[in-house]
């Protein structure tokens, strides 16, 4: 099944957008394996630039493809029980089973189908998110635009335009050190925020760290612009997922009803909330915090050092995954 396609030339049959979705994310996997290979090995730009091209046009389909299938299973009924059964016309299928077992078939689980039809009923966003992540030399994620809907929808104070520059104390610092072992990368830092952490390597925003490798042992302090700190959170959770990144130490605003922060807390092992606001140093030396507590989250195999270690800032929990 050809993958390279625009939204109108993919499968009309649901069937056939289910096994397009399936293979598609197979693809994904494999290709997004093969650009870290290239920038591991350092192989020649034209090289990289050509699978990035292929895994944008790759997310791109598959995206459209789940976006489709939203739209067709939101037209299923629950339940054809104690009446006539309702027949539903989806690309010229009739449908006279109940939504539920329809969906099994076609090899997806509930929370899964919601998530498709969330993506159908905001297709500008999509779209949005698509150019978002081709401005940036990205691959867009179905979990990226997820958190781009939640944020439109749900405005906090944790949307913050204000100044990124938020260097972390050196207690936080050291902290994170004891637990790790070290920092091999900071990917959202600045020549002078990196005079404290001490990273290996640091990315600062000239550099983009939204473009290049992580791995190792990661600190992570993101810029706290609402546009940006969903992006960096998706980009740690796909490297942790990958197996590059070994360890992680996130300090973000405690903004626990946003989709970028639920998405960080299903790939942690602990986390820490301080018993009182962080008190940040600026690029001209003075301190200030912002205007909510903070996180303090843990990923990887070591929480209970974690715990002992962070636990004099504040109170917290082991986390369990799914």
């Amino acid at each position: 099944m050809e993958l390279a396609v625009y939204q109108s030339n993919l499968p009309e049959n649901i069937e056939d957008l289910s096994k397009f979705v399936l293979i598609g994310r197979e693809k994904m996997t494999a290709v997004r394996a093969e650009i870290r290979a290239i920038d591991k090995l350092e192989l020649a730009e034209e090289v990289r630039r050509q699978k990035l091209d292929e895994a944008q046009m790759i997310s791109e389909a598959v995206l459209d493809a789940e976006v489709k299938i939203g739209t067709l299973t939101a037209r299923i009924p629950k339940s054809v029980g104690g009446r006539p059964k309702e027949t539903i016309f989806t690309a010229e299928r009739s449908f006279e089973k109940p939504k539920a077992e329809v969906i099994k078939e076609l090899g997806f689980n509930q929370p899964q189908i919601q998530r498709f039809e969330k993506l159908a009923q905001h297709p500008e966003i999509v779209e949005q998110a698509k150019a978002e992540a081709r401005e940036r030399d990205d691959i867009v994620s179905r979990s990226f635009v997820l958190q781009k809907i939640d944020e439109a929808k749900k405005p906090h104070i944790a949307q913050n335009s204000g100044n990124n520059e938020w260097y972390t104390p050196q207690e936080y610092i050291e902290a994170a050190r004891a637990v790790m072992g070290g920092i091999d990368l900071d990917p959202a830092s600045s020549d002078i925020a990196n005079e404290v952490v001490g990273a290996d390597t640091y990315y600062t925003a000239e550099m983009n760290g939204l473009k290049r490798l992580w791995n190792g042992r990661v600190w992570l302090n993101p810029p706290y612009a609402g546009e940006l700190i969903p992006q960096f959170i998706d980009k740690l959770k796909n490297h942790v997922e990958s197996g590059d990144i070994e360890q992680a130490i996130v300090l973000v605003n405690n903004a626990t009803e946003t989709a970028w922060f639920n998405s960080l807390i299903g790939i942690a092992a602990a986390v820490i909330f301080p018993k009182s606001r962080v008190k940040f140093y600026m690029p001209d030396g003075k301190t200030g915090a912002p205007l909510q507590g903070q996180a303090i989250i843990y990923i990887g195999d070591n929480p209970k050092r974690f715990m002992e270690i962070f636990s004099p800032f504040g109170w917290g929990a082991f986390l369990c995954g799914e």
